[in-house]
């Protein structure tokens, strides 16, 4: 447990240290910890010597995290265990299990970054067979979180917890949110927000949560939805990272029926920082949904255009364009890849806007409903997964020939994944599933693999 105080004078502490290390305005600096109260530590102190973080998670694949580090051009590694070994890392690595960090000037270190520069990185599935770092300026990382805390009209007086890795920026906005309102914030490991016992236990002690609709569906089938509308403070749920299930939906409302808790839809990819659009979901007119996603936040501009880059008129599908202050500062090392996702937006010169690559339509009262996706783009459990990624890493096996991989939903609506692939030779599928958990993180590992007959 720490309080704003012991955080505040902790991450001054690590900022001094990694100052006198080398780090400077515009480094990037790797993250790796636990969920714990020493990954704030981390993520304050990186942003206030000066530098961005990245952050990743210790559960994934050595491969894809070395070459997120290489290809980020990580130098320096903040860490509460020596991963050194096991990441092939030769740089320079800064324990915060190492008391001695902590003995220095606990005073706010002096200001370097401006609005512009970037606050953290974040890798996200990408089409060639390799990961993409984002990165997002601390300008639109403010923009995004006074906008939240005015949509869901967040206080001092409200708790929240995290239910997601910090590695994504999925539980970005409760940690954010609740860092700027000065609220008790809960870190969770992944297996207690899995485990409906715990997840219900901390779920009674919040009052808003952000969580994906997989993670909700457990939550509402827990049997516990009872206890939580009774002895829980809970007011809000906000839900993010994949469509929502309306079946799911029809459960909560037949549990809720003081509608005790509202539910906000919240959508946007990476590139529009955490997200741009949002909207509450009427409980009394689930009938009617059809993952409605809202309207922008404050400070962002949606359009939806056809293939010539026409607006598109109220009802008529097209594809979303987000502009606005939220919007990232563009990739890692990849200015091409930038300056066709980010382009000039011929609607308000001099701005940009992000192509999103989802399918929409504007509704006449002014909201945008999701229809999917114009390419092979997927969300699993509220992680983004380009399809082609897996099928490239898939076709480095020696023994396959071909491959292609799908999204699929089982009885309950959720998301899985199934590969298809021909051999070059027998194939053995135990080994080709290890052979694919080398190289990618679990969500990403397909549940099923067919042998097709060539």
């Amino acid at each position: 447990m720490l309080t704003y105080r012991e955080l505040n004078e902790k991450s001054n502490q690590l900022a001094g240290v990694l100052r006198q290390k080398g780090v400077k305005r515009h480094s990037i600096v790797g993250l790796m910890t636990r969920s714990s109260p020493e990954m704030m530590i981390g993520i304050l102190g990186i942003l206030k010597s000066g530098a961005a973080y990245l952050p990743m998670d210790p559960t994934h694949p050595s491969e894809r995290v070395q070459y997120m580090m290489k290809d980020a051009g990580i130098e320096m590694l903040v860490t509460d265990t020596d991963y050194s070994q096991k990441y092939l890392f030769d740089g320079t690595i800064v324990d915060l299990s190492d008391t001695s960090i902590f003995t220095g000037d606990q005073t706010n270190v002096e200001i370097v970054n401006q609005s512009g520069d970037s606050a953290y990185v974040i890798y996200t599935s990408g089409t060639t067979g390799q990961a993409k770092g984002v990165m997002v300026s601390h300008s639109s990382l403010v923009n995004y979180s006074q906008a939240m805390i005015k949509k869901a009209s967040i206080t001092s007086k409200d708790e929240t917890a995290l239910l997601s890795s910090y590695a994504f920026d999925l539980g970005y906005t409760t940690v954010y949110t609740a860092l700027i309102s000065g609220i008790t914030l809960h870190i969770l490991s992944e297996d207690m927000y899995r485990d409906p016992e715990q997840l219900v236990e901390y779920t009674t002690s919040c009052t808003y949560l952000k969580m994906t609709p997989s993670l909700f569906s457990i939550l509402i089938h827990s049997g516990k939805m009872e206890k939580i509308l009774e002895e829980g403070k809970l007011r809000m749920i906000i839900l993010g990272g994949e469509p929502v299930n309306q079946n799911d939906l029809k459960q909560f409302r037949s549990l809720d029926h003081k509608r005790i808790i509202r539910i906000l839809n919240h959508y946007g990819p990476t590139e529009s920082t955490i997200g741009c659009v949002t909207g509450e979901i009427d409980l009394d007119r689930i009938e009617d949904f059809s993952n409605v996603i809202g309207r922008p936040l404050d400070n962002m501009k949606t359009y939806i255009l056809d293939y010539n880059q026409h607006l598109t008129p109220i009802g008529v599908p097209g594809e979303l364009y987000v502009s606005g202050e939220g919007l990232a500062i563009g990739y890692v090392n990849k200015p091409e890849l930038t300056a066709e996702k980010f382009s000039l937006n011929p609607f308000d010169p001099g701005k940009r806007m992000y192509r999103t690559g989802d399918l929409v339509k504007r509704l006449s009262d002014g909201r945008i409903e999701f229809i999917g996706r114009i390419d092979n783009q997927v969300k699993v459990r509220g992680y983004r997964v380009e399809l082609g990624e897996i099928e490239n890493i898939l076709l480095t096996h020696p023994d396959i020939k071909e491959a292609v991989v799908i999204d699929r939903e089982n009885e309950k609506g959720e998301t899985y994944l199934a590969a298809y692939i021909t051999g070059k030779s027998k194939l053995y599928i135990a080994d080709i599933s290890s052979y694919v958990k080398e190289y990618l993180p679990h969500y990403m590992v397909p549940t099923f693999f067919v042998e097709m007959e060539m």
